[in-house]
C-alpha cells in the first residue's frame, strides 16, 4: 500500500521531471532564436562576423575550414548578430571551401547531424532554368552550403556529395517568392563500384509529396530572416527538416513512392566537389558549352546567410512525448550471438522496455528493461513481428512493432569474375549468417586444371592453363553444423581478351583511361571530334574493375550520364574506313535486372545500348547493344542494329533471329552481373555477320534480309555510349533520360578494327 508521504514524494519527482522536460524544450525552442554558441557537438560554424575581405572564418578555429570568396565578398549587417555574407547571384561571390575536408563532407558525423542557418531570400523568385521549354520562366533554386552541386558544374571528378538549399515547390511554372520557399537537401553516397550500391542515398526534395507537417508546410514568402534546418539520423534513416525552430516535415528513407535508397554509409573516400556557399561554380573553357542551360546564376543565392554550423547531433527535438525510433533490425544467424540497442526519443528519464507479446521473440533472445535486444537465436524466422512497449519515468508510453528475421548461415556468391588463361586467378567465395570457422568443399564437378578450393577460407585460386567453362558445386560448413551448397561456373578466357589494346589494324579505341572523367579521348587519331564527353550534367563515375588496372565507367540506366562524341558523324566511328571487314568489341557488365537501382515501378533492364550512332530519332548507322527482349532463359544476348541510305538492318540478334544461333543456347545469353567480351564481325566478301561472347562464336548469318549491306548512310548524329540519345546532345538536351534502350552497368574498353579478329 502505497503511504501518502510516498504518494508526494513521487508526485514531486514527477512535477520535477515534467519541469526539467519543460526547460530543456524551452531551452531548445530558444536556443535557434540567437547566434550560435560553439559546443563539443559542433563540427563547423561560421558567424560570417567579418564583415569585411575575402574570407569567413570557422569559429571553432579549424584554419582549414577558412572559406575563401571566389572573386570578392559581399557583405550585410543584421542587428543583433552583425556581420552577414551577401549575395547578388553572381557567381564572383561565392564562397568556397576546402576539397574532400571530413568534416565538410559529414564523415565525422557518425550516427546523426544537423546543418543549420539563417537566410534571407531577397529575389523576387522565378529566375531558374530561363531557357525551360515550359511555361513561365522556372522555378527558384537558391543554394545555402554543401559539397555536391547538382551536376551543374560538369566535375572531372566524383560527386559523392550533399547539399542544403531552398527551393520553390514548383518546377514547371513561373514560381516566384509568393508559392513560398521550401527547404530541400540531398545526399549521394559511395558508388564503391558495386551497381546495387551505387548512387546510395537520399533526396529530400520540396517537389516529393510525402512527409510535409501542417498546411503550409512553413513555406518562406517573405524577405525577412528565417532559421532553417536539415537533421538527419542513421539510425532510423530519417531526415527531418525545420523552418524557425518548427518541424515542417519527416522523412523516412526509402520513401514511399520513391526509388528505395537509403544513407547506408558515410565512406565515400573522395568527393572531389568543394564545399560551396551561396550557389555553385561554374565551369569555363569548355567545348561545346552552352551557359543558357545552365546559366552562371541558376541555382545561386540571392539575399544573406548568417550563423551556418554543422553539428554531429540533431540539435532539435522529433517528438512530443516518448516515441520508440522506428529503427530496422538487421537479421540475425541462428546459432551467432546478437546485440541491438533499441532507443526513445523525446524520452523523461529513464525508460523501461518489455515485450507486449513475449512470445513473439525467437527461441535464444530476450529484451532486457534498458532496451538491449541480445542473445543467440536458435530458431529460425522470416519477418516476424515482435511488438515493444516502452515507459519512462513520466509515466508516457509508446509501442511499437518491429519485425526481425533469423536466417539460415548461406552462401551468397552466385557467381565468379572470368579467368584468364595462363594468368594468375583468386576470388573469395562469400557467406553470411554462417558461424566460423567453416569448411569448404567442392562436391560436385571440378574447377578448372591448375585452380583450388581452400577448405578453410573459400578462396579459389590458381592460374587455369586452358580455355574452357568449368561448372562445379561448392559446400560450406558452418562449426555449428549448417551446410549451404551452391552451384558456380567459372569462365576460362584467352588471355588476348582481357585488355584491349590499339595495334595496326585498329581504327579507334577507348580506353577509358586518363586523368579527366569529363573529356575522354579516342587514342588512336585522337582530336576534338572523337572525344567523348557527357551527355548531360554529371561527374567522373568511372570505378575499379577488380583484377584489372584502371578504372572504367558506370551507370544506372537512367539515360542521365552518358557519354556523347564532341563531333557529329565521324566516319571512322561508322566504319566507312573499314572498306573489307570490321570487329566492333566491347567489356560489359549487366548492372542486374531492374533498371536504377529498383526504382519504383520497377523497369526491367530488356535492352541496353552499348555504343553506336543509332539513335531513338534513328539517324546514324549502328548500335551494338544487349537485350533480353524474346529470350528464352531471361539472359542477356548481344545484337546489332544497322542502317542504310535506303534499308535498315533490324534486330540482328540471337533472340529475334534464332536460326542464326551457333552451338548450344545456354552460351548465348549473358545471366550474371560479371563482366563479359562482346564483339560484331562483318566482312564484306562473304556478307556475313558473326556475333561473339567471351571469344566463342554464339551466332552468324548471312545475308540478312536477302540485302547485301551498304555502308552509304550520311548524318549528323553523335557516337553515343550508354545513352541511346535523342538528339544532339553535349551537356544536356535530349539525352533521353528515364527513356528506353539506356545501358544499366559498367562498359569497359570498346574498340573498332578494320579486320575480323576472331574465327570460330
Amino acid at each position: 500500500m502505497v503511504t501518502s508521504s510516498q504518494r508526494r514524494k513521487y508526485v514531486k519527482i514527477l512535477v520535477g521531471l515534467f519541469v526539467v522536460a519543460c526547460s530543456a524544450l524551452a531551452h531548445a525552442e530558444e536556443e535557434w532564436r540567437r547566434p550560435f554558441v560553439p559546443d563539443k557537438d559542433t563540427i563547423v560554424l561560421y558567424h560570417f562576423d567579418e564583415g569585411a575581405g575575402n574570407q569567413a572564418k570557422d569559429a571553432m578555429g579549424d584554419q582549414e575550414l577558412t572559406l575563401h570568396a571566389f572573386k570578392r565578398s559581399l557583405w550585410g549587417n543584421r542587428p543583433g548578430f552583425g556581420a552577414t555574407a551577401r549575395f547578388d547571384r553572381n557567381n564572383d561571390h561565392l564562397l568556397i571551401g576546402p576539397t574532400n575536408n571530413d568534416k565538410l563532407h559529414l564523415r565525422t558525423c557518425k550516427q546523426e547531424w544537423t546543418i543549420e542557418a539563417w537566410v534571407r531570400y531577397t529575389g523576387t523568385g522565378g529566375k531558374d532554368r530561363p531557357n525551360s521549354t515550359a511555361k513561365g520562366n522556372g522555378y527558384t533554386f537558391a543554394n545555402i552550403c554543401g559539397t555536391d552541386e547538382e551536376g551543374a558544374s560538369l566535375a572531372d571528378g566524383y560527386r559523392h556529395g550533399w547539399l542544403f538549399y531552398l527551393r520553390t515547390e514548383k518546377s514547371n511554372a513561373n514560381a516566384t517568392l509568393s508559392d513560398g520557399l521550401l527547404p530541400g537537401a540531398r545526399f549521394i553516397g559511395s558508388h564503391k563500384g558495386k551497381d546495387p550500391n551505387n548512387d546510395v542515398g537520399g533526396a529530400f526534395w520540396p517537389g516529393y509529396r510525402h512527409g510535409w507537417i501542417g498546411d503550409d508546410w512553413g513555406r518562406i514568402r517573405d524577405t525577412q530572416w528565417h532559421h532553417v534546418a536539415w537533421q538527419f539520423r542513421f539510425r532510423d534513416q530519417t531526415g527531418y527538416m525545420f523552418v524557425d525552430g518548427k518541424m515542417t516535415r519527416k522523412v523516412p528513407l526509402p520513401a514511399p513512392g520513391r526509388a528505395p535508397t537509403r544513407i547506408i554509409e558515410n565512406n565515400a573516400k573522395r568527393c572531389d566537389i568543394p564545399f560551396q556557399v551561396g550557389g555553385f561554380l561554374r565551369p569555363t573553357n569548355i567545348p561545346g558549352w552552352k551557359p543558357g542551360a545552365f546559366g552562371m546564376s541558376m541555382y545561386n543565392m540571392e539575399g544573406e546567410i548568417d550563423e551556418l554550423r554543422i553539428s554531429k547531433v540533431m540539435r532539435f527535438p522529433v517528438a512530443d512525448t516518448v516515441a520508440i525510433i522506428r529503427q530496422k533490425l538487421p537479421d540475425a544467424g541462428s546459432g551467432i550471438p546478437y546485440k541491438v540497442q533499441l532507443g526513445a526519443d523525446a524520452a523523461v528519464g529513464k525508460t523501461r522496455w518489455k515485450m507486449m507479446y513475449p512470445r513473439s521473440l525467437p527461441r535464444g533472445l530476450v529484451l532486457r528493461a534498458d532496451g538491449l535486444l541480445l542473445g543467440t537465436p536458435t530458431e529460425l524466422v522470416r519477418g516476424r513481428t515482435m511488438t515493444v512497449l516502452v515507459k519512462d519515468e513520466s509515466g508516457a508510453a509508446d509501442k511499437h512493432t518491429f519485425r526481425l528475421t533469423v536466417a539460415p548461415g548461406r552462401i551468397v556468391s552466385d557467381s565468379l569474375p572470368p579467368a584468364f588463361a595462363g594468368r594468375p586467378y583468386c576470388t573469395d567465395l562469400k557467406v553470411e549468417h554462417m558461424l566460423g570457422p567453416r569448411r569448404w568443399s567442392v562436391v560436385s564437378g571440378a574447377l578448372p586444371r591448375n585452380v583450388t578450393l581452400n577448405p578453410m577460407t573459400g578462396r579459389i585460386s590458381g592460374s587455369p592453363a586452358t580455355v574452357g567453362v568449368s561448372r562445379f558445386s561448392v559446400e560450406v560448413t558452418g562449426s555449428d553444423g549448417q551446410k549451404s551448397r551452391r552451384s558456380l561456373v567459372v569462365r576460362v578466357l584467352p588471355d588476348m581478351l582481357r585488355v584491349i589494346s590499339a595495334d595496326r589494324q585498329t581504327v579507334a579505341l577507348y580506353d577509358w583511361q586518363g586523368p579527366s572523367g569529363r573529356f575522354i579521348p579516342e587514342r588512336i587519331k585522337g582530336g576534338e571530334l572523337t572525344t567523348l564527353t557527357y551527355t548531360n550534367m554529371g561527374a567522373d563515375r568511372r570505378y575499379h574493375w577488380t583484377g584489372r588496372s584502371g578504372r572504367f565507367p558506370q551507370e544506372t540506366g537512367h539515360g542521365e550520364h552518358g557519354y556523347v562524341s564532341l563531333g557529329y558523324g565521324g566516319p571512322s566511328l561508322d566504319m566507312k574506313t573499314c572498306t573489307k571487314a570490321w570487329t566492333v568489341e566491347a567489356w560489359v557488365r549487366r548492372g542486374g535486372p531492374y533498371q536504377a537501382f529498383n526504382d519504383i515501378p520497377l523497369k526491367k533492364f530488356d535492352f541496353g545500348h552499348i555504343c553506336g550512332t543509332y539513335d531513338k530519332s534513328k539517324r546514324g548507322v549502328w548500335e551494338l547493344y544487349l537485350s533480353e527482349i524474346d529470350s528464352p532463359n531471361g539472359s542477356m544476348a548481344p545484337g546489332v542494329h544497322f542502317q542504310s541510305a535506303s534499308h535498315t538492318w533490324k534486330d540482328l540478334c540471337p533472340w529475334k533471329r534464332p536460326k542464326g544461333i551457333v552451338g548450344k543456347l545456354s552460351d548465348v545469353g549473358i545471366s550474371d552481373t560479371e563482366w563479359h567480351h562482346v564483339a560484331w564481325q562483318y566482312s564484306y566478301a562473304e556478307d556475313v555477320h558473326q556475333l561473339f561472347l567471351d571469344g566463342k562464336l554464339i551466332w552468324e548469318m548471312k545475308t540478312p534480309d536477302g540485302r547485301q549491306l551498304v555502308n552509304d548512310r550520311a548524318h549528323d548524329a553523335q557516337f553515343s555510349v550508354f545513352s541511346r540519345i535523342g538528339g544532339r546532345v553535349k551537356y544536356g538536351g535530349d539525352f533521353n533520360y528515364l527513356g528506353a534502350g539506356n545501358f544499366f552497368g559498367q562498359i569497359g574498353e570498346i574498340r573498332i578494327s578494320s579486320i575480323r579478329r576472331y574465327r570460330r
